[in-house]
Parts: structure tokens; sequence; C-alpha cells
């Protein structure tokens, strides 16, 4: 299970301040404590920096590639932002996200194409988010092919079927689920990712939704997912489960993470 640690964003104050204020070591004790809880991946947002996302995020990139050695997620709307990302970064990345939106993806496929790198894709077009499971099968399938045509392995391709509040949908998870389920039987190498916020909207306890929700979603075959992986309950959640399915031999990761003071229950 792969954890894209998604706390060096500029929506959160604290990042936002220190990218301001050109604080490099504030970035970098972020990213090694990330790193530390059991991050795969450090997800990089500037995309809150309207008229300076570019300068950011290449100051990030190098700040935190300074800091240590990981794999990033360029995490950006804006194709001309990854672009000159790409040019920066010095493992392969993940791009999040490319979807099916006819201008999006035609302005990115030029840009990730036969790079070396993996890409996230949202599973909604120019109708929106879709609204029932065969649009969301729909919509992978197409998406996949469509990378695949522009020299994408399907090893490299994350799927995410776009998780919906359950505050306002009472399938909204289930349906996820289902999609993660489905999108493993019909386009296999594919792998899947989401992230958990969204699920427990305007719910109380919602670190508890969230967590649940990661254990039911990693049963259907969820492969990657971007959290705080400073949330030691989250993490536990994530362990425990992976333990439970036999993705943990002689659960030495749990008991690792145990150990070292990485999880709570």
């Amino acid at each position: 299970m792969l954890v894209v640690g998604e706390r060096i964003n500029t929506t959160r104050r604290q990042i936002n301040d220190a990218v301001e204020r050109r604080d490099g070591a504030f970035i970098e004790a972020d990213v090694k404590a990330q790193l530390d809880a059991g991050a795969n991946f450090i997800d990089v947002n500037a995309g809150s920096r309207v008229g300076s996302e570019v300068d950011d995020l290449i100051w990030l990139i190098e700040v935190i590639q300074g800091a240590a050695p990981v794999r990033l997620s360029i995490d950006s709307s804006d194709p001309r932002c990854i672009d000159k990302a790409l040019e920066r970064v010095e493992s392969p990345p993940i791009i999040n996200s490319i979807t099916l939106e006819k201008k999006r993806f035609q302005s990115l496929a030029p840009v990730i194409r036969e790079r070396e790198l993996d890409v996230i894709g949202l599973c909604l077009d120019d109708e929106g988010i879709p609204k029932d499971l065969p649009k969301i099968i729909k919509n992978a399938e197409t998406l996949v092919h469509g990378l695949e045509d522009i020299g994408m392995k399907r090893e490299r391709i994350y799927l995410d079927p776009l998780v919906q509040a359950v505050s306002t949908n009472a399938r909204a998870a289930l349906l996820v689920i289902e999609a993660i389920e489905r999108i493993h039987q019909e386009l296999p190498g594919v792998k899947t990712i989401c992230g958990l916020s969204n699920v427990s909207f305007a719910l109380p306890m919602r670190p508890l939704v969230n967590r649940t929700f990661l254990a039911l979603a990693m049963k259907a075959g969820l492969a990657a997912a971007i959290i705080d992986p400073l949330d030691k309950r989250v993490m536990g959640t994530l362990r425990a489960t992976a333990l439970l399915l036999g993705r943990d031999m002689y659960c030495k990761d749990y008991i690792r993470a145990f150990r070292q003071g990485r999880m709570e229950g």
C-alpha cells in the first residue's frame, strides 16, 4: 500500500506561510516527518499561490529534494506548471492529475508523453463526476486507453474513482468501493488511488469515518492513498488492514511501526 503524503500543500496555512517567507527548514522538517511516518511519495501543491505557482512549486521541489531522496507527486491543475516542474525533479514522479476533460487531456498529453513517470487519472469527463458505476467504469476504460495511446504503461496508471460525501449520498462510499473492484477486474495492471477526506464531509468524528473507509477500500484492492502520514490513527488502520489482508509477511511492518511509536489504535 503506497502512501502519498498530502501535507505540502499551500492551502494549509503553515505551509503557505513557509513558502511566503521561503522557510526551507520548516518544509524540510515536515517532509522528513512524513517520510519517517511511512510516506512513499510527497505530494507537492502550490496551486493556491495564484500568480506565483510555478516559482513556488519549483522552490518547494528543490527544498524537498535537498532534504531527502524521495519521489514526488506533482500536484497542479496547470499543465505549464507541471511541465516546468518536471524539468527539476530528480526521481520519476507521479503527476496529479489528468482527466478525460478534453481540454485538460489534450494539454497534458504532450507534457507526459514518453517521460518516465506515473500518472493519477481522475475518472471524470466534461460531464463532471460520474453518478453511477457504469459511467465510472466507462470513463476509466476510456482514460486508460487514451493514456496507453500516448505511451503510458498500464502499471504506471493510478485511477481515482473520486470519493464523494456520504452525508449527501448514502451510497457514495459503496460506489467507490465497487468501482475499485471493477477497475481491477476489467483493467488488469492498473492501480487505484484515492483521497479520504471527502467521504466524511459534514459529519462529526470525520477521522473515524475516513479510517473505516480506508480499510474497506483496501479490501477492494486500493493500491495507494493520499493521506496525512502524521495521523497515527489512520496509519494504524492502514497497517492493521494490510496485516489482516496478508500483505505484511510475519507482521513485520506492523510490529516495527508499533515499536517506533508511529501508529495508534
